[in-house]
């Protein structure tokens, strides 16, 4: 029988599977602790011994280390934990300058008071 020294956390968490050949599978992370995750992993998906996954809205990736496996949840060693990068911030286009209210209406000829035309 395993004994945990940590504590284990509950969670629902949606989160993306990662392979080396960058297949991605959708699972989720059932309870988490400092060392290790349960995931929720259909049967039928084969994974290797050693992978990563993201958490959906976190901005961190676990690579992971399987330790066992019964049936659609997957228990995994957290062997490193690192920050994603954040993408740069999209730069908005600055909006188009509002065209003056007589802008479409033909030029209007005047006559100067200096020169003849």
């Amino acid at each position: 029988m395993i004994t945990r020294n940590e504590e284990r956390r509950e969670t629902n968490w949606i989160a993306m599977i990662r392979l080396a050949d960058g297949t991605e599978i959708p699972c989720t992370v059932k309870d988490v602790s400092k060392s290790g995750a349960r995931l929720g992993v259909p049967s039928k998906i084969a994974l290797p011994d050693h992978f990563k996954f993201k958490v959906l809205g976190r901005d961190f990736v676990c690579s992971v280390k399987v330790a066992w496996r019964r049936g659609e949840y997957v228990g995994v060693f957290i062997e490193q934990v690192g920050k994603l990068k954040q993408a740069p911030p999209k730069e908005v286009a600055p909006a188009a300058p509002e065209p003056p209210p007589d802008a479409g209406k033909p030029l209007q000829v005047r006559r100067s008071r200096f020169f003849e035309i």
